[in-house]
């Protein structure tokens, strides 16, 4: 530490008490810093890896989940600009984010679960589209000891880290192969809907969804509200683009996913 703690004007002497106050904060200070080094948080950067693989291996599945989150809200918290592009162009360094839905989400998992981005399908292009996170999400329903995803059947069983993947509709004119997102919240029954759950979602798009942090001008990375309309079973079965807003009903192929 640089200077003196406190300074006495010339002339003065300072009473006994005041010489005490300096030395008492030096021995907080040599009592303290050697406890707050050993169990505080990592410096920024370090162990985060460890980190990450520390909390995927929780045997539940939380852990997973709870390690793609962290990426994703890592991403939202650097973000600085960003746009939708199919190409993904990423530096992170300078908190430039840029590329579509798969992009997005293929991105988190290669910096938070390698292992479950490794094991998705490839099939039109050079890395997995949202067509192949559907594909791949209703086939692991049956779960191998290989695959470390697990499908989520149900729309009220979603949770915090699980992504959302559906196929473009029939009626949708797009390039796209579908979209595809990660859960931020519980989802919550919409009470004007009962066959609808509403559930805050990070994605990259170029059109907002409902209580989106874009606006409605803006696209590439940020958050919303979306809606799941599930059948008798609660399966998803389509979906409403802005939640509790939009009237439109999309039927499509929709799987739900669990990282582990």
């Amino acid at each position: 530490m640089a200077g003196p703690l406190f300074r006495v004007p010339a002339g003065r002497v300072p009473r006994p008490t005041a010489r005490l106050v300096p030395l008492l904060v030096w021995v907080v200070l040599v009592l303290l810093v050697p406890v707050a080094l050993a169990t505080g948080a990592p410096r920024s950067g370090m162990h985060q890896a460890g980190a990450l693989a520390r909390l995927s291996a929780q045997p539940d599945g939380s852990g997973a989940r709870l390690a793609l989150l962290a990426e994703v809200r890592r991403e939202l918290a650097t973000m600085k600009d960003s746009s939708y592009q199919h190409k993904t162009d990423v530096d992170a360094g300078e908190g430039g984010y840029y590329f579509d839905c798969s992009g997005f989400v293929d991105y988190a998992l290669a910096h938070s679960l390698p292992a479950d981005l490794k094991v998705l399908p490839i099939t039109t292009s050079t890395r997995p589209l949202a067509q192949d996170f559907e594909h791949h999400f209703r086939a692991a329903a049956d779960g191998s000891a290989a695959d470390p995803w697990r499908a989520v059947p149900t729309v009220a069983q979603l949770r915090p880290g699980d992504v959302i993947a559906w196929l473009k509709p029939a009626d949708v004119k797009s390039r796209n192969t579908g979209h595809v997102l990660v859960a931020l919240e519980n989802p919550v029954q919409n009470p004007a809907r009962s066959d609808e759950w509403l559930v805050k979602v990070a994605d990259s798009t170029t059109s907002p969804h409902a209580q989106d942090s874009r606006g409605d001008d803006a696209d590439g990375l940020g958050t919303g509200t979306i809606g799941l309309s599930v059948d008798d079973a609660g399966h998803p079965v389509g979906y409403y683009w802005r939640g509790g807003v939009s009237t439109v009903l999309k039927h499509t192929e929709i799987s739900l996913g669990q990282p582990g």
